[in-house]
């Protein structure tokens, strides 16, 4: 493997091994704690679209590569860093290696970082931008680029474009504002809902000619209070008191927005797949990919009532609306990929919607 290097904006450098596509880029490092699996999930979410993933775990790629485990069709992070990547995975799934994913995809990739060091430095500092580049680049020049530019997390290059019905042969039907969600959001849904998937832009007017029950607001990349996201507030806001809604991770923030609340961002954000939610007494093991967080001092006035918590650093992870039948999840409660301990808050959305319906 061709020697390579992460560059912060900061002027650090991270030395390794490249592998994957023959490229240089840029893009947000974070860090994504968790255990051995979950790397392609991460890779190909849409909501990982513009960061450079750093893995805590420090073996990567040991049960290889298989096509069940694509979130989307193409990888959205802009690189990979790691510890130690494995080129003889486990035959168990017959995958093939995670180098050749990547290259296939058109990902770089940089292995033998020290990630303890790395995740350190982001965890005192905070979320920066960097660029795995090649040895021999200028680091002078990679700086300076990294302070100049614009990492892009566009919602609109991941969102869909058209309307999609989705017939699963359930009773209730619900909307999606599909904001670049996972599949794994579908799949969970498929054994409650029929769905009706929207782009992030959709019209109010569009979702209530469906006749759809309630509304769900998906996750997705970037951040929530950009101008390309306004209209997607406005879009929920519109809907309020008109259908239940419930809002994950990115859209659990466009929630927050239309109810008045403020988004602060976060130093370093919540990504991976053992965040610790205390959730009605007990506690859940959530799967996040959260860079953006409430302002707490703006509950009261937005209207909203916490009902759940990180226990790692209390940032609020799911509220519900005092007055009309709307809630939030920071995380991934469909839980795949990662745990399934918050799949049942679907089942209590689809009693919310017959409820409402009733």
């Amino acid at each position: 493997m061709t020697e390579g290097y992460l560059v912060l904006e900061d002027g650090t450098i991270f030395d390794g091994q490249l592998f994957g596509a023959n490229i240089e880029k840029a893009g947000e490092v974070v860090f994504s704690t968790g255990g051995v699996d979950g790397y392609q999930e991460t890779l190909t979410d849409p909501a990982s679209k513009g960061q450079i993933i750093v893995l805590t775990y420090p073996l990567v790629g040991n049960y290889g590569i298989a096509d069940e485990f694509n979130q989307s069709d193409k990888i959205h992070a802009n690189g990979l860093v790691i510890k130690e990547l494995c080129t003889e995975p486990s035959p168990y799934y017959h995958g093939g290696l995670l180098a050749d994913f990547m290259a296939e995809k058109g990902a770089v990739g940089l292995t033998g970082v020290d990630t303890r060091e790395l995740t350190l430095k982001i965890r005192k500092n905070g979320s920066m931008k960097g660029k795995i580049v090649r040895k021999g680049a200028d680091i002078d020049n990679v700086v300076a680029e990294l302070k100049r530019i614009d990492i892009d997390t566009s919602v609109s290059g991941v969102s869909p474009k058209d309307v999609k019905k989705i017939n699963n042969h359930k009773d209730v039907c619900v909307a999606v504002i599909d904001c670049g969600t996972r599949m794994g959001l579908y799949e969970v849904l498929a054994d409650r809902f029929n769905v009706i998937r929207f782009p992030y832009n959709a019209k109010p007017e569009d979702i209530l000619a469906t006749g759809a029950k309630g509304l769900i607001v998906s996750s997705g990349p970037g951040n929530p209070c950009s101008d390309e996201l306004k209209e997607t507030v406005d879009t929920v806001k519109a809907l309020f008191g008109k259908m239940p809604i419930m809002g994950i991770a990115l859209g659990c923030d466009i929630v927050a927005l239309a109810s008045g609340a403020k988004i602060l961002p976060m130093k370093f954000g919540h990504h991976g797949c053992n965040q610790p939610v205390k959730i009605k007494g007990q506690i859940c093991m959530t799967a996040q990919s959260q860079d953006f967080c409430i302002d707490p001092e703006s509950i009261d006035a937005a209207g909203l009532e916490v009902t759940q918590t990180n226990l790692n650093d209390n940032v609020i992870e799911g509220f519900k609306h005092k007055m009309y039948p709307i809630f939030g999840y920071e995380y991934h409660p469909e839980g795949k990929p990662g745990p399934d301990d918050t799949v049942f808050l679907f089942d209590d959305f689809l009693a919310v919607i017959k409820g409402v319906s009733q």
